[in-house]
């Protein structure tokens, strides 16, 4: 997604952008945003960003859009950004994990940017009453992606839309979040302040 397809976030996006030319970028970012606002847009356009040959090799303001990372990145396949979201159980018994719904996911994105929890939820769910929340699988599987190496950009990325929706499963990432791999950032794109 590019920069300027992010509506109303034109002042954060500066700050990001000089976060990283100055190299004071740090490795966890909160977007609070209120629902619908476009925090989610600009945490994939900052990731976009960051994994950009282009903006990497030029100090550009903004992605390039062009370059195969660029490419990757908006189709939501690069491999080094990782999205983690509220899933729900389809069978009794299921422990989901995100990227048993990435199809899904992608397709949300593309079609509904600004979407909220309902739509999102409304979208995978197989029976009246799912709620969406973050399992402690997915925590578990969260660990295990950010500990591996990055395929091809400098930057492992994570981001992590509605953390609130993790109930004590959360405790697990704290140690990963306070002490990450190099070159690691996580963003959490969140909509509650509580």
């Amino acid at each position: 997604m590019q920069y300027d397809q992010v509506i109303g976030q034109s002042p954060l996006q500066l700050q990001l952008t000089e976060l990283v030319r100055q190299n004071r970028l740090s490795h966890a970012l909160l977007l609070l945003s209120k629902e619908g606002s476009g925090a989610l847009p600009l945490a994939i356009a900052f990731a976009q960003y960051l994994v950009c040959e282009t903006a990497a090799d030029t100090s550009a303001d903004a992605p390039c859009g062009v370059c195969p990372a660029c490419k990757k990145a908006t189709q939501l396949i690069h491999p080094d950004i990782h999205f983690s979201y509220p899933t729900v159980t389809k069978k009794p018994g299921e422990k989901p994990i995100a990227t048993d719904f990435i199809n899904e996911w992608r397709s949300f994105v593309q079609l509904q940017p600004y979407g909220n929890l309902f739509d999102w939820i409304e979208m995978i769910k197989s029976k009246e009453n799912s709620q969406g929340k973050i399992t402690s699988e997915e925590c578990n599987d969260i660990i295990r992606k950010l500990s591996l190496k990055s395929f091809e950009s400098p930057w492992k990325i994570l981001i992590l839309w509605l953390p609130e929706l993790m109930g004590n499963e959360g405790n697990k990432l704290l140690k990963l979040i306070e002490e990450p791999p190099p070159d690691t950032l996580l963003m959490l794109v969140s909509e509650n302040e509580a």
